[in-house]
């Protein structure tokens, strides 16, 4: 009778420690599939090789700083829509180094929203909007929360 005992209370330890891996394992991918996007003004430098100058732009750097890779479809800039075609953004945390710029005028506007749309491989749709406004003598720019989109 000990050895039934022992078995149905093995098989019973079995089962109740696979239920709790397998809700650590889901609570672990949850806590890991991040979508977000950050975006920082920074200055771009271009070179002209021919006359051998370097022109400077004041740009939005937007980065990808979730855990997932993302594909950006476009953004809205003011009102004028930018398709980029799903370009591939990688998460910062790949080390990719990558980052999409977006040129920030210099004809006096003092506002800039952008709403930029993106995807992930799952196919969820997502929009980040930033604002900027110029300020001092400089741009101060917000990234507001994700939040879900329609494709």
């Amino acid at each position: 009778m000990d050895v039934i005992g022992s078995q149905t209370f093995g098989n019973i330890l079995f089962l109740v420690s696979l239920i709790i891996a397998l809700v650590i394992g889901w609570r672990q991918i949850y806590l890991n599939d991040v979508v977000e996007l950050y975006a920082v003004t920074s200055v771009k430098q271009v070179r002209n090789v021919d006359s051998g100058t370097t022109q400077e732009f004041v740009i939005i750097l937007i980065q990808n700083v979730g855990t997932r890779l993302v594909y950006l479809d476009k953004y809205i800039f003011n009102g004028s829509e930018y398709i980029t075609n799903g370009q591939i953004f990688p998460s910062t945390y790949s080390q990719a180094g990558a980052g999409y710029w977006i040129d920030l005028p210099s004809n006096g506007i003092h506002h800039v929203s952008i709403a930029v749309h993106y995807h992930d491989l799952d196919n969820r749709y997502w929009e980040s909007n930033v604002v900027a406004d110029f300020v001092d003598n400089g741009w101060k720019t917000s990234s507001l929360p994700r939040k879900s989109a329609k494709r």
